[in-house]
């Protein structure tokens, strides 16, 4: 504790003490007792109350609801003062109703409720709500109970009371009411962490209140009877020093902390001690009253409480039935939960003639992600992939965790095997937009196997064994590739150049907006004599396993260097982008670049060498090369930029000079703020780091008119032009007038 803090409780404390001790045992004239001890110790407290409020709303570093709470609570607090002034002017304050009184029950209540109810609450679901409810109207109308019994069915039932006397016994008891609610909401639903301290004094506070406001209510409603007034003093005194001390403890708190969940042990005691107070005084009133007049309000207070008992009971067992069914982490259906609906759409599909599928998903970099980046990591990942499955799915199907990263679907009268691959077609559409965690950009991928049974034709264990099986097939297919043999492809490979089947296509790179022809990328596309045409994606990732990236590399380049010098000499002001793999940046690397570049005669800034995020930026061979290509004039592209476990230290590791805007994100451009807010976050990135940008997969004339509205300079894709051979891109060069270009 800060030596402020612990003087500022114990002088206040000490003082407190000390007018507490002289109100309640010193033998002073009465006057001096019960009016100006308790007034002057109630007025400096709320001046100290006010304060400190305006303070902890004007800390920095506060959410919006915690500054608006404390504004609101400083509000309450003047109030608060301006009726404590009020009640000392007065010599008959204690006569309803006078200002104070109208100040306190009409500023001070609301302002005080409102502020507690400002506070930034514990998220919950709907049965969580609908437990708060029913814990807090127990609270309550045991409290309302208790007032009954002590204040306003006595005061209702005595005809003799003048009528200030009875609006005076039910105006307070309503107001404190008011409080109660908004005190045992507080403290049931859970508050932030950084106002755990002060919303506990304040519910101190506040208890104190309703104590010694029903004591007084109690005195009014039963005149006669003897009075000991100095605890009610002390009461509203030790209920105005905890709102000081409460707003004291939020101006020394430095930020806000997240919300944290309710205190299990409040929680499920308040509403309890509700009930038992309520059905205690049911007792009481058996055993000593033999007037009618209690029996109204308490049976039908025990009456509402034994049905929220009831109610509550259902809201609990329902939902410890949802968390026995459902995953913790994810919030979807669990083992249990989707084996019990796997069985039950069988035996519905057998009875109605329609198919059921089942959709396995198992994730791929789930454990580079949790090993690298940490579990919390891992965990979002998984919450994040959880929701890519909620909405590629329908309402009726049940999207659940098996466990680890792996998940499942029950597709509920699936008709054909076609609107099953639907679902998989969505889930892969959601999983094209990368996820940002912290600040790493995580692709999600994952391996997807489907099994669909017609009606009868297989019980749950095997259709759950037969879509694990094709879940495996996938991923075999996605680690080696499309072919299915690959050791003959790799051993074909060694060979692809020295035979001649490698041909280099070049896909246009264009301005925006006028589409003219800057540059060309180089790409390579290999033209096997028994395959044909085999995809990159086939033989690029076995190139790189096997080494071969190497040679192939270099004849691209040594290709490519001299095309360009071709068309530069033509007259057609081009520069040259090639692909250079993880498994190229090796000793050497920059000078052979150089000595392509000397042999085709083109300057070092006509070349682009576009490395992927796979480049790893602690390998110091690897930043070594880039940095001497960089330094010579060579420029370097980062590729597919936020599309693998990429961080901004790409960005300050590597001597980068261009961002390319990945395909998945100009894909989700579509005339929206949504759709474009991650090309423009990059585009605006790469400006204020004074980087160039080149827009991948631009398919059609809206995308590259909103890239060119964003700012974007340049762009490649279909709508421009496909990757192509040599003589044709000569065509399209030859279209562009060469002064132009």
């Amino acid at each position: 504790m800060r030596r402020s803090t612990a003087a500022f409780y114990g002088v206040t404390g000490g003082a407190m003490v000390a007018a507490a001790a002289l109100v309640l045992f010193a033998p002073l004239p009465a006057a001096l007792r019960l009016v100006v001890i308790p007034q002057t110790a109630m007025l400096v407290a709320d001046v100290l109350s006010i304060t400190f409020a305006i303070r902890a709303a004007r800390r920095p570093g506060l959410d919006r609801n915690t500054r608006l709470a404390w504004w609101i609570l400083s509000a309450a607090f003047t109030a608060l003062c301006v009726a404590s002034v009020l009640f000392a002017a007065f010599p008959d304050a204690y006569v309803f109703p006078v200002p104070g009184h109208w100040v306190r029950l009409g500023c001070f209540v609301p302002l005080m409720l409102a502020g507690l109810l400002t506070m930034p609450r514990q998220p919950g679901g709907q049965l969580a709500g609908w437990k708060i409810l029913l814990d807090v109207s127990a609270v309550v109308i045991g409290g309302a109970m208790l007032l009954w019994y002590l204040v306003t069915g006595p005061a209702l039932e005595d005809v003799s009371l003048e009528r200030d006397v009875v609006a005076f016994a039910l105006a307070y008891p309503i107001g404190d009411l008011v409080l109660l609610f908004g005190v045992t909401l507080v403290l049931v639903r859970g508050v932030n962490v950084a106002a755990r301290l002060p919303m506990a004094l304040l519910g101190g506070a506040l208890m104190c209140e309703i104590v010694g406001n029903t004591y007084l209510g109690y005195l009014g409603a039963h005149p006669g009877r003897p009075a000991v007034v100095q605890w009610m003093f002390f009461c509203w005194m030790a209920a105005h020093a905890l709102i000081a001390a409460a707003a004291f403890s939020a101006s020394r708190i430095e930020g806000t902390s997240q919300a944290r969940a309710p205190g299990r042990l409040s929680v499920s005691r308040l509403p309890y001690l509700g009930i038992a107070a309520g059905l205690s005084l049911l007792v009481v009133a058996t055993l000593r009253e033999e007037r009618l007049y209690p029996w109204t309000g308490l049976v039908l207070g025990a009456l509402l409480l034994v049905g929220i008992v009831v109610l509550r009971q259902v809201a609990t067992s329902r939902e410890n039935h949802e968390l026995a069914i459902t995953d913790g982490l994810t919030g979807l259906a669990n083992r249990a939960r989707l084996q019990d609906a796997l069985g039950r759409a069988l035996v519905r599909g057998q009875r109605s003639g329609q198919s059921t599928a089942v959709l396995l998903a198992d994730l791929n970099g789930f454990k580079q992600v949790n090993d690298g980046l940490g579990h919390a990591a891992g965990d979002r990942m998984l919450v994040e992939f959880a929701g890519m499955l909620r909405r590629a799915v329908l309402g009726s199907d049940v999207a659940g965790r098996l466990g680890g990263d792996e998940f499942a679907v029950v597709l509920h009268d699936i008709g054909s095997a076609a609107n099953a691959q639907a679902v998989v077609r969505r889930l892969r559409q959601e999983m094209k937009l990368p996820i940002l965690i912290g600040d790493v950009v995580v692709q999600v991928r994952a391996a997807i196997g489907v099994a669909v049974t017609g009606p009868g034709e297989h019980d749950a264990d095997t259709l759950l064994r037969l879509a694990d099986e094709a879940m495996y097939r996938a991923k075999r297919a996605e680690r080696d590739g499309t072919d299915p043999d690959m050791e003959p492809l790799a051993a074909d490979l060694s060979d692809a150049v020295r035979n001649g089947q490698l041909r280099v296509h070049y896909q246009p790179i264009a301005t925006l907006p006028d589409g003219r022809i800057v540059g060309v990328e180089a790409l390579v596309r290999w033209e096997h004599p028994q395959r044909g045409t085999v995809p990159p994606l086939s033989f690029i990732p076995l190139a790189e396993e096997t080494g071969a990236i190497r040679e192939i590399g270099a004849w691209v380049l040594s290709q490519a260097c001299r095309q360009v010098a071709a068309w530069r000499a033509d007259g057609h002001d081009l520069h040259l982008a090639v692909n250079v793999s993880p498994r190229q940046l090796e000793p050497g690397l920059a000078e052979r670049v150089f000595a392509e570049l000397s042999a085709a005669g083109l300057a070092y800034r006509d070349l682009i060498v576009e490395v992927t995020e796979s480049v790893r930026v602690e390998d110091p061979v690897a930043v070594d090369q880039l940095r001497r290509l960089h330094e010579r004039g060579v420029r370097i592209a980062l590729d597919d930029f936020g599309t693998g476990y990429s961080t901004l230290r790409y960005l300050t590791a590597l001597p980068v000079d261009i961002l390319k805007i990945d395909r998945s994100f100009v894909a989700k451009l579509d005339g929206t703020p949504e759709g474009a807010a991650v090309a423009e976050t990059v585009l605006r990135l790469s400006q204020m780091m004074h980087l160039e940008t080149v827009a991948e997969g631009v398919e059609s004339p809206g995308q590259a008119a909103e890239l060119a509205g964003l700012g974007c300079v340049n762009a490649q894709g279909f709508h421009f032009a496909r990757p192509m051979p040599a003589d044709e891109v000569s065509g399209l060069l030859s279209e562009q007038d060469p002064a132009s270009v």
